[in-house]
């Protein structure tokens, strides 16, 4: 499938919220569906060395993927976070990883040497993929989260890039 992935802009905000109301609570602990004012509002507080990308296939939009400084405290400056959500209907058929491929590109770009993507530890299939894609499994933070009447573990995930021949699967 051909897949061309592009930078956010505002007429994609009605597409984002739809994608993303679909996981609340599933693969995101945010609990309040989110409207297409607040994607708008999130491109516009995009830092340096931040960006959000559209993956379309034929005019339709598939997914999004986010690339954001870890933390804003300068000892961090080389660690990013990557969140990808996507349209079930693209799910395994490649766009996630053609994402994360674009994703990853631009955080080399940009200098960051370790990336961190938070993960609902029941989300297997989130998990296997970053696997595939050379990320590894550091640890499950325990009940820290509630969504859904119950306690939810997640799973951190890094990816160390200590040069330019990192594998991505």
């Amino acid at each position: 499938m051909q897949i061309s992935i592009r930078p956010f802009i505002e007429e994609d905000a009605d597409f984002l919220s739809a994608i993303y109301n679909g996981f609340l609570g599933k693969a995101t602990l945010d609990t309040t569906p989110r409207g297409p004012d607040f994607f708008i509002e999130m491109m516009h507080k995009l830092e340096d060395r931040e960006t959000m990308f559209i993956a379309e296939h034929e005019g339709m939009i598939a997914g999004y993927g986010i690339l954001k400084k870890y933390s804003w405290k300068m000892g961090y400056y080389h660690t990013g976070e990557i969140s990808i959500f996507l349209s079930l209907s693209y799910t395994g058929q490649g766009t996630g990883q053609q994402m994360m491929r674009q994703l990853i590109d631009q955080a080399k770009a940009w200098g960051y040497r370790h990336l961190v993507s938070r993960i609902m530890a029941n989300n297997k299939g989130s998990i296997a993929f970053h696997e595939k894609l050379g990320y590894q499994l550091v640890g499950i933070q325990q009940r820290i989260g509630f969504a859904h009447g119950e306690w939810q573990d997640v799973a951190i995930m890094q990816l160390l890039m200590d040069g330019p021949d990192v594998s991505l699967g």
